[in-house]
């Protein structure tokens, strides 16, 4: 299929989009859109100027849009109300400890300073299909637990969990729903062990899986301009972020789910009023989940 909308393929994985923001977008353009995402799972546009709700809007192109307060927020290190701003984040899916983890995900730079901290992604679907045939098939009918992280600094295990903290089961290998390409549904963070295996056996053969994952040659880093808009499949592939290095980074988060983080985990809620209280943010500050 031919693109009408200017593209480049990113290394190793990843497409660029060149978008002029002020253009109309017909359906043929939002299906050559949907078409470039679902190559690599990963896109995205430069120069844009997007408001919350114009993000929101674009963003439904690729699926379901939440519009509450818990699914939608700032990553920032500067502004009022901003989240994650300059902490270390390991590999992760947001929200693998629910029944319906999001969808994707998508942040829009408003304001960055040069060089500060990028995003790095992780390809499911590249390691899988670079799994020896014997891995494959060890792995092809396995399930994981997933646990809430109260650990930032390496992978929590069950024994990590707090009363009341969520937990759910997901298929280690599952498959694109456009593509029908396989992916590999594990991560360094949240991913407890592998149900049915012994513990020594289950935490060797999900390092292995993630060092298949964490390839450098399976990770992109992408390094934020302003105006940069980043959507990425939140199952296929997972994100991290290496040590704050500095400067202004206020990013603007917007989420593609069917079940929001609140409808799935409602005891968590008093987590968001807490840390808005603790941060003097007020009744109308924008939290995000612990992700």
């Amino acid at each position: 299929m031919e693109f009408e909308i200017p593209c480049n393929r990113m290394e190793p994985f990843g497409v660029e989009a060149n978008l002029d923001a002020a253009c109309s977008l017909t359906q043929a353009h939002k299906e050559q859109l949907r078409e470039l995402y679902a190559m690599d799972g990963l896109l995205v546009i430069r120069g844009l100027k997007l408001s919350m709700d114009e993000q929101l809007e674009f963003c439904s192109i690729f699926g379901p849009v939440l519009r509450g307060s818990h699914d939608k927020y700032l990553v920032s290190n500067v502004a009022r109300g901003g989240l994650l701003g300059d902490q270390e984040l390991l590999f992760h899916h947001d929200i693998p400890y629910v029944p319906a983890p999001f969808l994707g995900g998508a942040l829009h730079a408003l304001e960055v300073s040069a060089g500060v901290s990028g995003t790095k992604f992780a390809s499911g679907m590249r390691a899988y299909e670079r799994l020896p045939r014997e891995l494959r098939d060890r792995v092809g009918g396995l399930n994981a637990l997933f646990v809430r992280p109260r650990n930032e600094a390496r992978r929590n295990r069950l024994t990590d969990s707090i009363p009341g903290d969520n937990c759910a089961v997901h298929a280690v290998v599952q498959r694109q729903n456009r593509t029908g390409r396989p992916y590999i549904f594990v991560n360094g963070q949240s991913t407890a062990c592998l149900i049915g295996l012994p513990e020594h056996e289950s935490d060797a053969l999900l390092e292995e899986l993630l060092s298949h994952l964490y390839a450098p040659d399976n990770v992109h880093e992408h390094r934020w301009k302003n105006g940069d808009l980043v959507i990425w499949d939140n199952l296929a592939l997972q994100h991290a972020r290496d040590r704050f290095t500095g400067g202004v980074r206020t990013l603007q988060r917007v989420t593609i789910a069917r079940l929001g983080y609140e409808q799935q985990y409602p005891v968590d809620c008093g987590w968001f009023k807490d840390l808005q209280e603790e941060r003097g943010f007020g009744a109308r500050a924008e939290a995000a989940p612990a992700v």
